[in-house]
């Protein structure tokens, strides 16, 4: 049995390694997607906070692209480390728990998820939140055990740090709690000095969030309730919800989606005695809960209960070797479901292939060709800077131009994106600029801006191109105060 279990414990960690050694290699073959790209911008502005997110992410890039320069793979590297992490803490967990089938098995599936193994080769607030979460349940997990206090203050600082990345993970508090309360023999936890080092700690973590927020008049709050449109009140969109679940059914793989239902609500039933149940239960359904909920009004993202599946894929696995073990027929559709899985998987590293109308890889195709048209335009006209329509075109544009020059966005009298709260571009007698967007719509020049510049000329309509392939559409203007360039 010892030579059994250490051999799923090599395996793991040599599959692991040679699957981010993979990783590694493949995640500078491709280019950015627009939100890399808009947190690459955060990264050369270092803040305490950001207007829609909290700062790790910028923190982490800023490392990343110091040690490694500003390239696809300096922006991502570290986001494929924080990956293997999370796989790591997901095994740990789950050998805690069970033991090393469940956790081996776990880590395989973890990696075949496809939201998993997409969000593991770019570098998003996700690959941060989930890391941390999955360190959190471990840490959680041993403050329940023993009850030390290091272990409690421990745990506030790892979810205070997720929470640097992503506002979801305070969710992860309420699961602590919720599991204290759910459990008679640790409800005498709920108030005592470890708790309270725990919110104390994350607490602490959150000031520099806070005090940004404080010196800017509460522009998270203000992104959080637009994000979830309550900022126009809260009705009942049934087709919302329909959309949230389908998308999640996608981006997990449909049957991997039923079983991590499945697993939830079955093992919630027949082995809900446990603790452990108990314990990983607590520590998924929350952020389901709440964002099923806001769901009922506007469709959440998709990525957004990405640290869910932390817990969520050692229920499935736990619940499908229950199935397995009363009928040897569950292996058919456990296969089937992970066959599934993989091939989507493997699909979205190359789904050129594929031919799909609306194909998941465009988000990262076409970037340095845009900014070969922009550079033409610029160059020719000798332009004083660029503005997007959007933060997507100036961030990647700010990327992939030579130099990577400052880009604007349009005036604007809102913050509703973090270029809003970055100095602005000036206008003078002399001033040309170049307007790109992807609208398709004729005279498409934001009304701030035909009204700063006295002549404003489409140069170009046009298809941005990946091997080939048409991928974008943009339209690119010269915008100009200078008369002799009207013409």
């Amino acid at each position: 049995m010892a030579n059994s279990s250490q051999r799923n414990v090599s395996f793991a960690i040599l599959f692991l390694l040679l699957l981010t050694l993979f990783r590694l290699w493949f995640c500078g073959r491709f280019e950015l997607v627009p939100d890399e790209a808009y947190y690459w911008e955060w990264s050369k502005h270092l803040d305490a906070c950001y207007r829609d997110k909290g700062p790790a992410v910028a923190w982490t890039i800023a490392a990343g692209t110091w040690v490694a320069g500003d390239t696809a793979f300096g922006v991502r590297w570290l986001g494929v480390l924080l990956a293997a992490g999370t796989a790591w803490q997901i095994f740990i967990l789950a050998r805690r728990l069970f033991d090393e089938s469940v956790a081996l098995a776990a880590l395989l599936i973890s990696a075949i998820i496809p939201l998993g193994a997409v969000g593991a080769i770019i570098m998003t607030i996700d690959s941060l939140s989930v890391f941390f979460w999955a360190w959190s349940a471990n840490l959680a997990w041993t403050a329940f055990q023993t009850n030390r206090k290091g272990a409690w203050a421990l745990l506030g600082f790892a979810i205070g740090c997720g929470f640097l990345a992503k506002f979801t993970n305070v969710l992860q508090l309420v699961s602590v709690f919720l599991y204290l309360l759910w459990t008679p023999s640790k409800r005498r936890l709920i108030f005592s000095l470890g708790t309270t080092l725990m919110v104390a700690v994350f607490a602490i973590c959150t000031t520099p969030i806070l005090y940004w927020n404080w010196i800017h008049d509460w522009p998270n709050q203000k992104a959080l309730t637009s994000r979830a449109s309550l900022d126009v009140g809260f009705h009942l969109h049934p087709q919302q919800l329909l959309q949230f679940l389908g998308e999640q059914a996608l981006v997990i793989s449909p049957l991997l989606y039923i079983g991590l239902i499945a697993g939830v609500i079955g093992l919630g039933i027949w082995r809900v005695q446990e603790d452990r149940i108990r314990f990983l239960i607590c520590d998924c359904v929350p952020i389901y809960a709440c964002f099923t909920f806001f769901s009922l009004n506007v469709a959440g993202k998709a990525n957004w209960t990405a640290p869910a599946l932390v817990s969520g894929v050692i229920l499935m696995v736990v619940f499908w070797r229950d199935c397995v073990a009363r009928s040897r027929a569950w292996w058919i559709p456990v296969g089937l479901a992970l066959f599934l899985a993989f091939a989507e998987t493997a699909a979205l590293h190359d789904s050129s292939w594929l031919h799909l109308k609306k194909d998941p890889m465009q988000r990262a195709q076409g970037w340095k060709d845009l900014a070969d048209h922009a550079q033409k335009w610029e160059t020719m006209y000798s332009t004083d800077f660029i503005i997007g329509n959007h933060y997507s075109q100036a961030s990647i544009l700010a990327f992939y131009l030579p130099g990577h020059p400052t880009t604007y966005l349009p005036t604007s009298s809102t913050i509703d994106n973090q270029y809003d709260l970055w100095p602005g571009y000036k206008v003078g007698p002399d001033t040309a600029a170049i307007y790109v967007t992807d609208s398709g719509e004729p005279n498409a020049v934001n009304g701030n801006v035909q009204s700063e510049f006295k002549h404003i000329r489409l140069l170009e309509k046009f298809y941005t191109q990946h091997n080939g392939n048409p991928v974008h559409q943009f339209q690119i203007y010269l915008c100009t105060n200078r008369d002799g360039q009207s013409l």
